[in-house]
């Protein structure tokens, strides 16, 4: 980035920090949730009182309710780009994988990728997950007694995993946990113009990485996503510059929502402790509890969708261009949808599906595994570690997107 574009930069964001401000100082409860508060369920509230649809002082409109908000998922005519393909105006760099596109370059790119990513043959994960957690739990066992869950388990098994499924050689793992690291903030939302520089950089030496790996399973396939890939690149179907990217922005999205699964499951858990004393009696429990976990404090909290074409919803025209913020931590406790919605109970009776990993075209391909490594990780904490309990203020990521902790203060005796 040149002097004159960071200064332009920072001028803008100042700009958008003022007028957040303004606005939040107002009252509205959408501007206020984009200060990242600590605790954003009574905001979702506010944001509730105020109908099903509601435009904020943003400008942007916002629902909370998980009726409304699965109708938008799963609507052609709202995509994550303009109708022309553009990308919105945002302050931090985003990829050209499937994450980012609408169809039909979406619709190429997922149908490629399923078939590494099905919920079948996600199975053939399940030995190496638990093997990584007891070896994380032997660690943990054998150091100090007091430890932070996030950086001693929570963040290690998805990485270990996912860099399995992708093909990472043991030589890179460090470098893609440090890259992936600094990377995270592309899921947080507008960050500062330093941060958006150092998460350019990071994606630039991720790209030279993934090159190389790219370049040494292609003389040397394995069984793995890049392996799988490459294929689709010789007969045309898919570009190296689309490859790059799928490696790098799948395993970072997957590996934020497992990781901040698990640590919020955890939390839940020991702050409900006759939850947990019910979870550590009857392990097979693991997937009511990975699903309440979804529903009572899911990781992704927010989407964001653009209007193709005007829309009417809920009696209001939403305008060509205009931009429908989905507040999923709040869908998830509609009140209409989910009895006692404030209350952590692993005992609930399945309902509608929770929003926690999307709808639609955009569903999350790793949801499967995602649930996979948290319940494994959960029985194996449970099992092994039958008297965890915080001990410390958890440290939270300064995220209006994803919910998570970087710090989870935690002791064994």
């Amino acid at each position: 980035m040149t002097d004159l574009a960071d200064r332009q930069a920072r001028a803008q964001m100042a700009l958008w920090q003022d007028h957040l401000r303004a606005v939040s100082d107002r009252g509205d409860p959408y501007a206020q949730l984009l200060r990242a508060p600590e605790d954003p369920y009574p905001l979702y509230e506010h944001v509730r009182a105020r109908g099903p649809l509601h435009r904020s002082g943003l400008g942007v409109w916002v629902t909370a309710s998980h009726k409304l908000a699965n109708k938008v998922l799963r609507d052609k005519r709202f995509g994550v780009r303009r109708a022309d393909g553009t990308k919105a105006p945002e302050f931090m760099p985003f990829d050209n994988s499937m994450l980012g596109l609408d169809p039909p370059e979406h619709t190429r790119l997922r149908k490629l990728s399923v078939p590494s990513l099905n919920p079948r043959r996600l199975q053939r994960w399940t030995p190496v997950a638990e093997q990584v957690s007891d070896e994380l739990i032997d660690r943990i066992l054998a150091g100090r007694a007091e430890f932070n869950l996030m950086s001693a388990f929570a963040q290690q098994l998805p990485l270990r995993v996912i860099g399995d499924l992708v093909g990472i050689p043991e030589r890179h793992r460090r470098s893609f946990f440090q890259l992936s690291r600094r990377m995270a903030y592309l899921l947080d939302g507008v960050a500062s113009v330093e941060v958006a520089r150092d998460v350019r950089a990071a994606i630039a030496e991720m790209t030279v990485m993934f090159t190389d790996i790219i370049a040494e399973r292609r003389a040397d396939p394995a069984d793995d996503l890049i392996s799988d890939l490459l294929p689709a690149v010789d007969d045309g179907r898919l570009a190296m510059d689309e490859l790059v990217p799928l490696c790098m922005f799948l395993p970072l999205a997957g590996t934020e929502t497992t990781v901040n699964l698990i640590g919020n499951a955890v939390r839940a858990l020991l702050r409900h402790p006759e939850q947990w004393e019910m979870f550590k009696a009857d392990p097979s429990l693991a997937p009511a509890v990975v699903q309440e976990t979804l529903r009572y404090d899911t990781p992704v909290q927010q989407y964001r969708r653009i209007a193709h074409t005007d829309v009417e919803l809920d009696g209001h025209l939403v305008a060509a261009g205009a931009e429908l913020a989905i507040c999923a931590g709040a869908a998830n406790r509609d009140p209409e949808v989910y009895s006692a919605p404030e209350r952590f109970d692993i005992t609930r009776e399945s309902g509608p599906d929770t929003l926690s990993f999307s709808a639609g075209i955009h569903f999350c391909l790793g949801a499967a595994l995602a649930r996979i490594e948290a319940e494994i990780a959960l029985v194996a904490l449970a099992a092994r570690l039958p008297d965890l309990r915080r001990v410390g203020q958890v440290r939270r990521r300064d995220s209006f997107i994803i919910r998570g902790m970087l710090q989870f203060p935690v002791a064994v005796r």
